[in-house]
């Protein structure tokens, strides 16, 4: 399953058109999996809320 998970994701970040959309989709999908119950932009740690 976790091989599948990372190859959907891979396969996500191939399909952004430039490197800060990869980022940004990085970013939201770690605020997503963190799970913690604050997936809003604000609590990132690798990216700006306005960025985001």
């Amino acid at each position: 399953m976790l091989a599948h998970a990372q190859e959907l994701v891979y396969s996500l970040k191939e399909l952004m058109p430039t490197q800060y959309q990869k980022d940004n989709l990085e970013a939201m999908l770690t605020l997503f999996l963190e799970a913690q119950g604050h997936p809003l932009p604000e609590h990132s740690k690798t990216k700006s809320p306005s960025s985001l």
